[in-house]
């Protein structure tokens, strides 16, 4: 019996996927999105995105946040997802101490103007790519995501405008996903267009055994996978808790990569925590940073 390519290529990367370490939890939207947006336009095929020009930095060095030099300590990677849509917390979380790595809708408005404010602070940015989840609704995911029963050439249209939606970006991480990132294919598609657009990959891991960093890894694109998520939980005592388990897992492994949301418990207990980092010997480093440490890519390596 021949198998279809995506049971085969599920099963190549099925092994791969279970060397996780860190267990996942499903990923909780507090406030529900807007759906009144159009769908992009499909292009006529599924062409390449336009080379890069020879000699030039790849869009996730040349965008990237100068990293402070380790001296021995660990560091800390804070990705704070789902920026630019509640506009009054989005500017919260510019305001605080960083680097930091902001994963911004592609669908929030004036995102120029957000995105700009944001790297006066010193913050880094990203795209958060709305994907299909279990629950299927466009008011948890946003408009326009992934999704595993779109054409790949509507998912590609739809990934490409995204990319184009948010100004100065070093990579992509997925917002949701329960359904897209367990796709081969798909996940196939996002790391070929990452890799084309010179960009980096996260992988949120919002459920267990995703597909998603070994597609980026297997399409030689600079990937990793989140550590932590703090704000599961939207419980002061839980999100404190997850701040320490940052740390530690840091301490233990040399970096530590943890995403928060812009909500207000989340905010208030980082305005505390974020400013005595320093003083408890660790740095924060944006998430290029850490990205080239965990691939190997000495120039940034070398500035530890």
């Amino acid at each position: 019996m021949i198998l279809p390519r995506r049971h085969f290529v599920a099963g190549a990367l099925a092994a791969a996927a279970l060397i996780r370490t860190t267990p996942a939890k499903p990923q909780s939207m507090l406030i529900e999105l807007d759906p009144g947006q159009s769908a992009a336009t499909p292009p006529a095929t599924q062409a390449l995105a336009p080379p890069l020009p020879a000699g030039t930095l790849p869009p996730w060095r040349r965008n990237a946040v100068a990293a402070p030099p380790l001296n021995g300590r660990p560091a800390i990677t804070l990705v704070i997802d789902d920026m630019g849509w509640m506009h009054r917390y989005t500017d919260q979380a510019v305001a605080l101490p960083g680097p930091l790595t902001l994963a911004w809708f592609p669908f929030a408005q004036k995102l120029p103007e957000q995105v700009a404010a944001a790297a006066a602070r010193g913050h880094e940015a990203m795209l958060h790519m709305p994907m299909q989840s279990h629950s299927d609704s466009i008011r948890q995911t946003g408009p326009d995501p992934l999704r595993i029963d779109l054409p790949p050439a509507v998912n590609q249209a739809l990934l490409r405008n995204a990319i184009d939606a948010v100004p100065a970006i070093v990579g992509v991480n997925n917002h949701m996903g329960t359904v897209a990132t367990l796709d081969p294919l798909l996940m196939e598609l996002v790391a070929r267009e990452v890799h084309d657009h010179g960009m980096l990959f996260l992988d949120s891991v919002v459920v267990p055994h995703s597909v998603a960093l070994c597609c980026a890894e297997l399409a030689g694109v600079p990937a990793a996978a989140r550590d932590v998520f703090i704000d599961n939980v939207a419980d002061p005592a839980t999100i404190w808790g997850q701040l320490a388990a940052t740390e530690a897992f840091a301490r233990r492994h040399g970096h530590a990569i943890a995403i928060a949301h812009p909500r207000p418990r989340t905010l208030a207990a980082l305005e505390v925590w974020l400013p005595t980092l320093a003083a408890r010997g660790f740095v924060l480093w944006p998430l290029s940073a850490t990205v080239a440490w965990r691939n190997n890519l000495d120039p940034v390596r070398s500035a530890a």
